[in-house]
């Protein structure tokens, strides 16, 4: 595919979900997993009040140590606490939600789809919890490569730094792209789980750069949060440490739109390569 057809084809899948944008029933299980999230984030920062202590405060000294439970080291610890719990909630219900997205996207298409969405998405959990996981795994991989390169490397060249970073997020975005069909595959077309990732690998290949483009937009919008969180400390010295939880939830906030975008463009493109003679 040529350039500035890619090009083409990646704004018109990208219009597409747009156009989507005012129907509150697509917003739905974005919306469901956000909450999820935000109930998350609201557990762990009252876990020292009222009726959550007994649950929440274990929970913290779980992920984030004891050092965790004391001010102010419990807001520098929020972060990867809040992203170690919404790893939990991805597998076990932005999986399913994501589904549900998918076929309503893809009914809104012009996608025939037989029986109900929520229905039909239930039936497809168990695979793409597997998928989330798998994916997850992958993920954290990705993030473990960093920690090859001499620390001493990192911390006093900024060209390494930004370099270590750089490729983490390259690296992250192919992952991505290879996998970004596996859900649409499984809820749509009733793919199990390794031809899924087979033949998602292989739209991938056949619609690279748009596939990149709109996997790869997404998370570029949200590099800057994963880039703060990692300079906490700085930040919340500058700061008041009790910045971290309105962060942490301007972050769900972009996260939820651009998913959203990310979703449709992405079943856009599958269901015009799905019926296209190249599938």
């Amino acid at each position: 595919m040529k350039i500035f057809e890619s090009l083409s084809v990646a704004s018109w899948a990208g219009r597409s979900a747009f156009s989507l944008s005012l129907r509150g029933n697509i917003w739905l299980p974005f919306l469901i997993a956000a909450a999820c999230q935000t109930v998350a984030l609201l557990f762990l920062v009252s876990f020292h009040t009222g009726l959550a202590l007994p649950v929440a405060l274990p929970l913290v000294r779980l992920l984030g140590g004891e050092a965790a439970t004391h001010y102010p080291i419990f807001y520098y610890a929020l972060p990867p606490m809040f992203h170690k719990l919404t790893i939990v909630i991805t597998i076990l219900v932005a999986s399913f939600t994501g589904a549900v997205a998918t076929l309503q996207f893809a009914k809104a298409y012009g996608f025939e789809i037989r029986g109900g969405v929520w229905g039909r998405a239930l039936r497809c959990w168990p695979t793409l919890a597997v998928v989330s996981f798998v994916a997850t795994l992958v993920v954290m991989g990705i993030s473990l490569l960093g920690t090859l390169v001499p620390k001493e490397a990192v911390l006093n060249d900024p060209i390494v730094r930004w370099g270590v970073r750089f490729g983490e997020l390259g690296l992250f975005i192919i992952v991505q792209a290879l996998v970004a069909y596996t859900t649409a595959w499984v809820a749509l077309m009733g793919h199990r789980l390794l031809p899924a990732f087979r033949d998602s690998a292989r739209v991938t290949v056949r619609t690279f750069i748009p596939t990149i483009l709109v996997v790869g937009i997404p998370s570029l919008l949200l590099f800057p949060f994963s880039y703060v969180f990692g300079r906490m400390d700085l930040i919340a010295n500058k700061l008041r440490p009790e910045v971290v939880p309105a962060v942490l939830g301007l972050e769900l906030l972009v996260t939820v739109l651009v998913v959203f975008f990310m979703v449709g463009a992405v079943t856009r493109l599958f269901i015009w390569r799905v019926q296209s003679s190249d599938a």
